[in-house]
């Protein structure tokens, strides 16, 4: 099955109120969706963004795969993600983020345009941080805003279905301006404000007949299961519905794609084992070995330059001793070699 990736893009957010996202080339109903915000800076996002794209792509969904990349993510990786991945990339302006003070999530309200993808019944939201298990399709059943409480009292925006509303954006874009409460000034904090009594509503349960149903409703924990949770008990013990999705919520550094996370989140294995089956390291391999034979060739050349580590823990003292113990056998020997026959 061909799942098509398509990044979508606007040039202004406020001068497309009026119109629909679309893509000539939809092939299904429903789609999942991620934001691309990279900056040159930024290479080991880059990577993940890729091996969610390749990773829904190997479980063969039955969607649409989107990306939606801000202006500032650099040209030549976005040249990858058109011509390795099969992208049709197209570009937003990142949504203004009026709230002070927020430096780490500022972009991640760019995850509003969501919304504007009109053209699809459904779409599932995701973090680039999410490790598949098992294909999610179920998803697009639910109704029109969905969402995991990792935290008892506030839901997690690392994975979330909606039900795309252009009067929904243009709403949520009107209290941005206007200044709506934000208690972390990034998508999470908005997104809680903005549907506020999520944690009222009954818990989504798939129907076997496919049909699709309507409200908002929670999902079960199985479709964020916090990396935490497995070092509980060294295993995926949630029993709240299907242990699908792993997220890495948390402090950059501890991500799964930096490789000294593992001694700290060792599930890091578990992602790079599916990088290793979707996206490949040959891409970085020559990155990797010109430092490792540089490294090398340093190592080889201080091994021939220097004495011993014996030799430079021979103490001054301890050869003015040997010489004095050496001389006078040396001389004994060397008389008796000089002695007639």
């Amino acid at each position: 099955m061909r799942v098509m990736v398509v990044m979508v893009g606007v040039v202004q957010a406020t001068a497309f109120y009026g119109v629909n996202l679309k893509h000539k080339n939809k092939e299904h109903p429903n789609a999942y969706a991620t934001v691309y915000m990279g900056t040159p800076r930024d290479y080991e996002f880059y990577v993940a963004t890729r091996v969610l794209i390749r990773s829904l792509i190997r479980l063969q969904v039955d969607a649409d795969l989107i990306v939606i990349a801000s202006l500032d993510a650099p040209l030549r990786w976005l040249r990858a993600l058109e011509e390795e991945d099969g992208a049709k990339v197209l570009r937003v302006e990142n949504v203004n983020n009026p709230y002070k003070g927020q430096q780490r999530f500022k972009l991640t309200l760019n995850k509003l345009y969501a919304w504007r993808l009109v053209d699809y019944d459904g779409v599932v939201m995701l973090d680039a941080d999410n490790l598949f298990l098992h294909k999610t399709d179920e998803l697009f059943q639910c109704g029109q805003f969905c969402a995991v409480f990792i935290n008892p009292c506030i839901f997690h925006t690392g994975l979330f279905v909606l039900q795309p509303s252009l009067e929904v954006f243009k709403d949520m874009i009107h209290q941005l301006e206007t200044g709506k409460a934000n208690p972390d000034g990034a998508d999470q904090g908005f997104t809680g404000a903005y549907f506020p009594d999520l944690l009222d509503q009954p818990k989504f349960y798939p129907h076997l007949n496919g049909t699709t149903l309507d409200g908002h409703y929670r999902l079960p924990m199985g479709y964020q299961m916090d990396a935490s949770y497995y070092y509980l008990k060294l295993g995926w013990r949630v029993p709240c519905g299907p242990n699908s999705v792993i997220t890495f919520p948390g402090a950059p550094w501890l991500k799964p794609w930096y490789w000294w996370s593992w001694p700290v989140l060792s599930l890091g294995i578990q992602w790079h084992e599916n990088r290793r089956q979707t996206l490949g390291y040959a891409a970085e391999m020559p990155i990797v070995m010109i430092p490792s034979v540089i490294f090398l060739g340093i190592i080889t050349m201080t091994r021939l330059a220097r004495p011993s580590i014996s030799k430079l823990c021979y103490r001054n003292t301890d050869k003015s001793s040997s010489l004095m113990q050496t001389g006078p056998k040396f001389i004994a020997i060397w008389s008796k070699l000089l002695q007639p026959i």
